[in-house]
Order: C-alpha cells, then structure tokens, then sequence
C-alpha cells in the first residue's frame, strides 16, 4: 500500500515508526488514515528485524480522533453514510496491546478519542508536559462506559469522574494514575522514545524471544482487558453494529408512531 495519511519508516536498527501525517487537522482520523494504520502495523508485524514499534503524530498534537468533518461528508459521499467511519474502525487493540512487537506511544499536544485509544493501547506511553487525554464526546452522551480500558488501566473511581464529566486529562494526571509511562520536556519527547526504543532492542538482540514471550505473558494475566474492553477487535466491531442498530431502530420507531399517529 502507498500511504498518503501517514510515514513509515525505520529510522534504526529494529525500530518502525508509524508517524501520523494530517497535521493540519491535528491527524484526525478519516477512513483512509484508519485503513493505513492498520496496514503499516500489519507490515511492521510481518518483519522479523522490527523489535519495537513507534507511534507519533506529525505536527502540534498526536491524534484528536475521528474526522468528524470527513464523517459529515461522507452523508454526502457514501451510501453508507457516516457508517461507513464507523465500520471500518476496529480499534486498535491488534496494532498496539497485542501486537507482537513491543509498542511505544510518543504523545505531544492532544490525544483524543480513537487518538487516545491508540496512544494508551500501547504497551509504554511516553508524553510532552503538553499532552492532554479524553473523550470529549462523553459531553454529548456518546460514550459507553462498559468496554473502556480505564475500566482496567485506571480503576473505576477515576474512569467515572473523566466519563461522567467529559473533563480532559493534562499530562501530569496521567502519570500519576499510571495511565502514561513518562512526562518529559516537549524537545525531549523524540529522544525519551527512541532511548526506551533502543534499550528494547538492545534485550531483545541479546535474548531473541524476549520481549514477545514476556509481553504476552504480563498479557494474558490481564484477560478481562483483552477480552472485554475495545482492545478486542471483536468487542470493537460489536460497538459499531450497536451503534448502527440502535440509530436505525430510532428512524423505524419513529415511522411507527408516525404511522400509526395518522
């Protein structure tokens, strides 16, 4: 695949970068840069040398999630309308958490929604002092709270605050509830993740086998995470088909009782 949304490149021996590339819009997430991402994961998967992958965003944020300007024109563009976002999200879980390569999330700026998911999905969560976290949909009722990985990464006390008032997360929160690994200087953040990248690799030359044998083990003694929560690609294609469900069975209902008014 020729990518036009994002960067793939290894910029040292065994380290892959996936660099988010639509800074103009703080790299939202249309349908082609979701497709993309998926692909380049899957590319870095497949190459023996790769121990560690990269994830950044180009420009003044990491991702502050899904397009929801590209959704709109899709209403316009697409017989399947905004479904058609909504489909092809998977989560990341496959891409980060399970992946089998150790995975680094590099934060600057927002990271937002879906950008959130894949910045905390991640197995170490490196941050600028700038970085914030959160759902602002959750301030539209658009959240449910049952599959979240705060859920499991932050508790339930903290899950509920950020769900229930929609409030964002500055940096030095998220370290303090562990939901991030490192808060650093903004002009170190480049440098903290490929340090973190190169001792990884260092292990990893030294102990072929290491870091996958251990990343699913600490993994599998989190099944609940893996199973239940949007990590599970299944549970994230689930949440899709609910949400389409739900909104048609609200225009059919409405037909009814407008029918059945006349």
């Amino acid at each position: 695949m020729t990518y036009k949304f994002l960067i793939y490149d290894v910029p040292e021996d065994g380290i892959a970068r996936i660099t988010l590339n639509r800074p103009e819009c703080l790299n939202a997430l249309n349908t082609g840069l979701l497709l993309e991402i998926y692909d380049a994961a899957d590319k870095a998967k497949s190459d023996d040398k790769i121990v560690v992958l990269i994830y950044r965003g180009a420009g003044r944020s990491f991702c502050v999630g899904r397009d929801f300007k590209h959704s709109a024109e899709l209403q316009k563009t697409d017989a399947e309308g905004w479904f058609a976002w909504r489909k092809r999200y998977r989560g990341f879980g496959p891409q980060t958490w399970m992946h089998p390569k150790a995975t680094i999330a590099q934060v600057q700026g927002h990271a937002l929604g879906g950008g959130h998911n894949l910045a905390v999905g991640c197995d170490l969560t490196i941050v600028a002092s700038d970085a914030s976290f959160g759902y602002p949909e959750a301030r539209y009722g658009q959240l449910a709270g049952r599959n979240h990985m705060w859920n499991w990464l932050v508790g339930p006390k903290k899950t509920k605050e950020y769900l229930f008032t929609g409030r964002n997360m500055d940096a030095a929160e998220a370290l303090r509830i562990g939901l991030v690994n490192h808060v650093v200087p903004l002009d170190e953040l480049e440098s903290a993740a490929l340090t973190m990248a190169r001792d990884i690799v260092q292990i990893e030359r030294k102990n072929p086998g290491y870091i996958r044998l251990n990343k699913m083990d600490i993994n599998y003694r989190h099944q609940e995470l893996m199973l239940y929560t949007t990590i599970n690609p299944d549970v994230a294609e689930q949440k899709a088909l609910e949400t389409e469900f739900v909104t048609k069975m609200k225009k059919s209902q409405e037909q009814f009782y407008q029918n059945v008014s006349e």
